[in-house]
């Protein structure tokens, strides 16, 4: 019954997703739990009526082009699980490489203080957290919607979160010597917007749209959040396609100093930085 199933799954799954077959296993262990195999190799793996009504449901949303993710409600991102709904921008492998390169940048800093702004989820002020117990971690949300998200998240990883604006000279005003500053801001330009997925359409606009040209928060968070660093602090962000270059000439031109560009693991220029 599951192997009939997988497959209807997989076919139907076909016509949204270039990975049909991992999209059904996942809708299968969410309805059926995640010991699936296991139950299968031990031939527990009963379905009811009630669970094939549910998982075609579920694909159903899938195939209207609600985003897995969405449907499932959780995500993993750095090993990390996180809570995700309607409202609030999807964790992707992408953004790991913030993570990673924030570490660095704070090794060797005791009990550092980190700010995470335009926090969504909380994705990458948890996983620096949980990497780093000694970190005083604050995330900052403007979205009523993705907060949701942001407390539960928080709630489970330790990490501050606090609803505000990051664009408002108040809620900068709030925070001083931060050793890190980390974003992961909105940055599709106006042409982005013309061309994203029937997906990522349902991803929440103020999480992804950066103004014409998608560098307005590059251009803002240096200058604005300037003195809520302690001297020798970093500021980092991730980019989008092709903005790094200018992204750290805006950083650079706002008086940080050893400015940098890191790729993902496809080789993508995705994060720039700098020291104040």
């Amino acid at each position: 019954m599951v192997k009939r199933l997988r497959a209807e799954l997989s076919r139907r799954l076909g016509a949204v997703s270039e990975d049909a077959a991992f999209e059904a296993e996942v809708l299968l262990e969410t309805v059926l739990g995640r010991d699936l195999r296991l139950r299968e190799i031990l031939g527990t793996a009963d379905v009811s009526d009630g669970d094939v009504e549910k998982l075609n449901r579920l694909a159903d949303r899938r195939i209207s082009g609600e985003p897995l993710q969405y449907i499932v409600g959780e995500w993993e991102f750095c090993g990390l699980g996180f809570s995700v709904g309607e409202g609030v921008l999807i964790p992707r492998q992408d953004t790991e490489t913030l993570v990673e390169v924030s570490l660095g940048l704070i090794r060797d800093i005791e009990k550092p203080r980190v700010a995470d702004l335009c926090a969504g989820s909380g994705c990458v002020a948890a996983a620096i957290k949980t990497a780093r117990p000694d970190a005083e971690v604050t995330a900052v949300e403007l979205s009523p919607e993705a907060f949701v998200y942001l407390e539960k998240n928080s709630a489970k990883y330790g990490v501050a979160p606090i609803l505000d604006d990051v664009l408002s000279p108040k809620t900068a005003g709030r925070f001083s010597s931060l050793d890190l500053i980390t974003a992961n801001p909105p940055y599709l330009s106006a042409h982005d917007m013309t061309e994203i997925s029937r997906e990522v359409a349902h991803e929440p606009r103020m999480a992804l749209f950066g103004d014409d040209d998608g560098l307005d928060f590059y251009r803002i968070i240096p200058v604005l959040w300037r003195d809520s660093l302690s001297d020798g602090g970093y500021i980092a962000f991730e980019v989008g396609l092709g903005q790094a270059e200018d992204a750290a000439g805006l950083i650079q031109s706002a008086g940080y100093k050893d400015v940098g560009i890191r790729p993902d693991l496809t080789g993508r220029d995705r994060v720039v930085f700098g020291r104040k």
